[in-house]
């Protein structure tokens, strides 16, 4: 009778349902450990993206230009916003990628004038921006042309002066502490282009 018992419980432990059910139990098993192991060594999240800075300054300008009516005598304020960004939709990853700056000079507020008591006249500007993208770095001198026109008559008039501004920036923090910024005529000259040097 034990013999019998025996074999009947070798049958059992062979039969193909035990070995089924054993073999996926293994399975079970071993794809948990896995994938503990998987999660263990997953590579660590991306550094967040550099943040925007956003900084601005205003200019007092002056300046005159040589006009066909006599000299005109420009000035006004000079607003000059600043945003340090870095451009992270690069491919490459041999060198990090370097930070630029996004100028936008507001030229709105310069005025001029050119003669005086009957012969007076008086200029302005519009609504004049100009935008430039420059690499991060201490100091920068930019060269922009400006319109200009008589205020009794249209922007159809318009003549260009040239705006130059020197700006400093601080390379740690991305923001434009200071500058200077001059008017003149719409002649560039070797002297006034500047040597670009980024940043580290």
């Amino acid at each position: 009778m034990n013999t019998q018992l025996s074999i009947k419980t070798w049958r059992l432990l062979f039969s193909p349902i035990f070995v089924t059910l054993l073999i996926g139990i293994t399975v079970l098993i071993l794809g948990g450990l896995s994938a503990q192991a998987q999660t263990a060594s997953a590579p660590p999240a991306p550094a967040p993206a550099p943040a925007i800075v956003d900084s601005s300054i205003t200019v007092a300008t002056k300046g005159t230009v040589n006009d066909p009516n006599g000299a005109i005598t420009f000035s006004g304020n000079v607003i000059v916003n600043c945003r340090r960004v870095v451009d992270t939709t690069g491919t490459s990853t041999a060198a990090p990628a370097a930070p630029v700056v996004l100028l936008d000079l507001d030229l709105s507020q310069l005025t001029g004038t050119s003669g005086s008591l009957k012969t007076l006249r008086s200029y302005i500007t519009g609504d004049n921006h100009a935008s430039e993208i420059r690499p991060l770095q201490a100091s920068d001198t930019i060269i922009v042309t400006c319109s200009y026109f008589d205020s009794t008559q249209n922007g159809l008039s318009a003549k260009s002066m040239l705006v130059t501004a020197t700006l400093n920036i601080d390379i740690s923090s991305g923001k434009v502490t200071g500058g200077s910024i001059t008017i003149g005529n719409n002649v560039v000259t070797s002297a006034m282009v500047d040597t670009v040097t980024p940043a580290n």
